[in-house]
């Protein structure tokens, strides 16, 4: 079974668990076994049910814990990469590998690669946060979602995905708040248009400690994810609770950033032109899971690249 496949498994199994198997074996006849596009229009609709049973929830709840997290070391307010691979980097895919090292090339001191080992030398967590982490209720994948508005609440700066490549002209010149999403007419019928894979923002952001409060709530009362996009679930209700903020920040395209990672799946690409994609890119969106030959070769180039790249 490829990762396509596996993902694909996996976000089926979450949509039961979230209690809706009725939707799905009513929408499954009209959605399935066609094309892709049916399968988007069925993830799409069981999205928006999960993200309503969300909204009527905790939309407007009232939660009077403190989540937060003193600061455990000195570093500047703001200015802060922060990059993250919980085994340690000498355990990370080579593209990772390769995009923790430029960008410690760029911005040096600046970036703070976090591990398990060295999490909590940063924050401090929710005793059932850590305790459901520890027992394999909160997936690594969801742990990176807590520590990331976490660190983000706590110090600011800018939250980068191991397979997310930043330029440093880019980065350098972001608006106070950016996070990626997708904008009309595409984000027309998505129920989440938002991602969370870079995120920059001040210390004590006001939007994002309210994120923070819906997420961290939401895992004192559950076991499992009722959604793969928990976290996103949460910047979408957060951002309806606070007058549209997500609508008002500096717009950050999430679509081009995929363009160059779904062309390497498709087709073989020379160095000479994927440099030329490189150079022209400022934010640029990839990943570990490779489906296929082709991408696999592509991968190989760029990484290659990247580890040449200033």
């Amino acid at each position: 079974m490829n990762a396509s496949h596996k993902k694909i498994m996996s976000t089926l199994k979450s949509y039961v668990r979230a209690g809706k198997l009725p939707l799905m074996l009513v929408l499954f006849p009209f959605s399935l076994g066609k094309d892709r596009i049916g399968l988007e229009l069925f993830r799409e609709r069981i999205n928006l049910s999960i993200q309503r049973t969300l909204t009527r929830r905790y939309y407007g709840k009232k939660i009077s814990y403190d989540y937060n997290s003193r600061q455990y070391k000195n570093v500047p307010d703001n200015q802060v990469i922060w990059f993250m691979w919980l085994q340690g980097i000498k355990q990370a895919p080579k593209l990772c590998q390769a995009n923790f090292n430029y960008l410690k090339r760029n911005f040096s001191s600046q970036v703070k690669l976090i591990t398990a080992k060295n999490l909590f030398d940063y924050v401090s967590l929710p005793n059932f946060i850590i305790d459901k982490w520890q027992k394999g209720f909160i997936s690594n994948t969801h742990f990176s979602d807590i520590i990331r508005i976490q660190l983000l609440c706590t110090y600011g700066g800018t939250w980068i995905d191991s397979t997310v490549i930043a330029k440093k002209e880019f980065v350098l010149n972001l608006p106070e708040f950016s996070i990626p999403q997708t904008y009309g007419p595409g984000k027309n019928g998505h129920s989440i248009p938002v991602s969370n894979w870079f995120i920059h923002a001040k210390k004590g952001n006001p939007f994002l400690m309210r994120v923070r409060e819906l997420l961290f709530y939401y895992w004192q009362g559950n076991n499992h994810a009722l959604d793969y996009f928990i976290f996103h679930h949460f910047l979408v209700i957060a951002s309806r609770e606070m007058s549209g903020y997500l609508n008002r920040v500096a717009p950050l395209d999430n679509t081009l950033p995929h363009f160059l990672m779904l062309k390497m799946r498709q087709t073989e690409i020379s160095i000479q032109e994927l440099k030329c994609y490189l150079e022209k890119f400022q934010l640029m969106k990839f990943t570990n899971k490779l489906e296929n030959d082709t991408e696999r070769k592509n991968y190989q180039k760029l990484v290659k690249l990247l580890e040449e790249m200033r």
